[in-house]
């Protein structure tokens, strides 16, 4: 197998935020239904269907276990974590590694890697130049503070826009392809 591919499919608000300044998520739940037509706003299901594998950060890990039932089923899921943590599946890893290293061996064994978030390992992938597509999600809220995105640090890489989305929702999904 060729290598896999890494794609960062993450939501944010316009002025860039992906959590507020308590690390909530909830301005988020007004967007999560579909259209009048039940439509999948964001093709999140066939997105997940052409995912193998997930890496998040722990700060995410536990907010999506505050969620509820645990949404990923058995997918290969690695955790970024020097904290002791539980698992929430027996596909659940927790990792302490190099992010380049980590991404290599994933590229290796999977052919579609999802990088769910939050901010700090999107950014921390990112600086590495280990992300090939991003996924952004733009909702139509200004947040105003909160858990930027971005960061910098990036060493002007190169993007290539492949597509731009609106959704009945509001939100406007932007596609690019990182150059080599």
């Amino acid at each position: 197998m060729d290598t896999g591919r890494v794609t960062l499919y993450i939501a944010t608000s316009v002025d860039g935020y992906v959590a507020d300044a308590e690390g909530g998520v909830d301005w988020l739940e007004e967007f999560q239904t579909g259209s009048d037509d039940n439509e999948d706003v964001e093709g999140f299901s066939e997105f997940f269907e052409s995912v193998d594998c997930l890496v998040m950060g722990a700060t995410t890990y536990e907010q999506v276990l505050s969620f509820g039932q645990w949404p990923y089923d058995d997918r290969p899921t690695y955790v970024l974590t020097h904290r002791d943590l539980s698992p929430a599946t027996e596909a659940v890893e927790f990792v302490a590694r190099d992010v380049a290293d980590l991404s290599t061996e994933l590229r290796q064994r999977y052919e579609h890697v999802w990088v769910v978030g939050g901010a700090s390992t999107a950014r921390a992938f990112l600086r590495e130049r280990e992300i090939d597509v991003l996924r952004l999600f733009y909702v139509p809220v200004l947040l105003g503070d909160g858990v930027p995105l971005f960061g910098g640090g990036y060493d002007r890489q190169k993007l290539r826009s492949c597509d731009a989305e609106s959704h009945a929702s509001g939100i406007v999904e932007h596609r690019y392809e990182v150059n080599r």
